[in-house]
């Protein structure tokens, strides 16, 4: 039965097909030197340890995941990856003190994501790990210029709501 199943058989018969079904495969083991491009790289060191997996669109580290046994929720790991986030050496990345911009936590069934490049994003639960060209989607999008632009915009859209209005405000 998948509760008694350790963390390896899970991640080997769970997370390994998440990973694969949302475009991460294949699914390789860390080597020494070893540039990586669209894979998620199991074992991947770390300054706090190794990392389940990292996972890499183009050449760029862009997700570290934590992988636990079924009978273990997910959402409490989420800080074991951000972790790993924080101390992960070779990437081009820097968010508040962030080497890699998310993380995911899951144990085959329930998966936890959070994007760690502001401190007030929250972590939620997600249907499926992203795919490679998602992830890239999200690091293209400036939250703060949109943010400034509806400072500085009015909003005149006469089939709003008051309340939406307010929310936009």
């Amino acid at each position: 039965m998948p509760h008694d199943w350790n963390e390896e058989e899970t991640r080997k018969r769970f997370i390994a097909k998440l990973l694969i079904q949302s475009g991460w495969g294949p699914i390789v083991e860390y080597a020494d030197g070893q540039k990586y491009s669209l894979s998620a790289v199991e074992e991947y060191p770390t300054n706090s340890g190794p990392s389940d997996y990292i996972l890499f669109s183009g050449s760029k580290p862009v997700a570290a995941m934590e992988g636990k046994k079924v009978a273990v929720g997910p959402q409490n790991v989420l800080r074991q990856a951000e972790r790993y986030s924080r101390s992960l050496e070779d990437s081009p990345f820097q968010f508040n003190g962030y080497r890699v911009p998310f993380a995911y936590s899951t144990n085959g069934m329930v998966i936890w994501f959070r994007d760690l490049r502001h401190p007030l994003n929250l972590s939620r639960e997600v249907a499926r790990t992203h795919t490679p060209a998602a992830l890239e989607e999200l690091l293209t999008k400036d939250e703060e210029t949109a943010k400034a632009w509806l400072k500085s915009n009015e909003v005149t859209l006469k089939p709003l709501r008051p309340y939406q209005k307010e929310a936009i405000e």
